[in-house]
């Protein structure tokens, strides 16, 4: 037998004795906390139907690793918890009342660059809320991570917070094709509203909506950001979007200090619906974690039951904790 058949593929890893404890007892103090906070245990099937993947992120899909059984089904590998547990609330939760609370551990497998550290195979941590749509779920979903952290002696995470429906607002008036659109968002995404100026003026987007973007790829902040990017909207979706944010805030004043308004991060509207936020520590060099509401997921398996979550990187709250 030659040596690399008895060692592991590029991308996984395996985890040994001081490792695996710490991560055990990181996942002890979250459990705690969310058997405190009424939230059940679940633990999805490692391998999916690979249909399950179209009907929420297509950029998870493409990441994912694909075989076929006996009967020649394409499946998957896990590679993203939310939607397992949209199958799973689609069937065999569909007669319980809501909220239905929900907490998660394990490994999912996703495609990745292996020539730059990176690991195919890494543990995911967190939660969803099921079944209510509201601005008091979306705050409970946020103090509950929140309170995941707090738990780990981890305080000084920045949460940046934006809503799906202030972008679409403006976008329902643009009239763009797809490529015009990813173009424009490329530019609010990387903050240059010079290069969106230049881009929406070439684009013959009218001036009113023109400002209304540009001032979205400068708003990160605090509350003044918020009001000032509402005084420039000029529809009601998106006004109603900043609203949303600013009833969110004054049920977060537990966390003012760790909250930013970030109306520049866009690229996850496809599958977002509301709320959406990510998780930045100063001592990571990437995002610890993300979630939002995404209230259509659900409806692709046969529940129209609105949904609000988030997950972690156990690997990066390891390294924090």
């Amino acid at each position: 037998m030659s040596n690399a058949t008895i060692g592991l593929p590029a991308g996984f890893r395996d985890l040994l004795f001081d490792e695996s404890s710490k991560r055990r007892a990181v996942e002890s103090r979250l459990a705690s906390v969310f058997e405190r906070e009424g939230y059940g245990e679940v633990s999805p099937s490692g391998i999916e139907y690979l249909d399950i993947y179209a009907r929420g992120n297509q950029a998870i899909k493409e990441r994912t690793f694909k075989f076929l059984d006996r009967d020649d089904n394409l499946l998957a590998l896990r590679a993203d918890f939310t939607p397992a547990i949209a199958r799973i609330a689609a069937g065999r939760l569909q007669n319980v009342a809501p909220p239905i609370k929900i907490w998660y551990s394990g490994s999912v497998f996703r495609k990745a660059d292996v020539n730059r550290g990176r690991f195919h195979e890494f543990i995911q941590v967190g939660a969803e809320l099921l079944g209510l749509n509201s601005v008091v779920r979306d705050a409970e979903i946020l103090n509950l991570a929140m309170l995941n952290l707090a738990a780990l002696d981890i305080h000084d995470v920045q949460v940046h917070i934006n809503h799906a429906g202030i972008f679409r607002g403006i976008v329902n008036a643009l009239k763009l094709d797809r490529k015009g659109l990813q173009l424009v968002k490329s530019k609010i995404d990387r903050k240059d509203t010079r290069g969106l100026a230049a881009r929406l003026e070439s684009l013959g987007v009218a001036q009113d909506l023109r400002e209304q973007m540009e001032c979205l790829s400068r708003s990160v902040g605090g509350m003044p950001v918020l009001a000032a990017a509402r005084a420039s909207m000029t529809n009601p979706e998106s006004r109603r979007a900043i609203d949303e944010l600013a009833e969110l805030a004054s049920l977060l004043k537990a966390w003012d200090r760790n909250i930013v308004f970030d109306l520049t991060e866009i690229d996850e509207l496809e599958y977002y619906t509301g709320v959406m936020f990510e998780f930045f520590s100063p001592n990571l060099t990437s995002e610890l974690g993300r979630g939002g509401r995404y209230d259509s997921l659900l409806r692709e398996f046969g529940a129209d039951m609105p949904a609000v979550g988030y997950s972690f990187s156990m690997d990066r709250l390891v390294e924090l904790a």
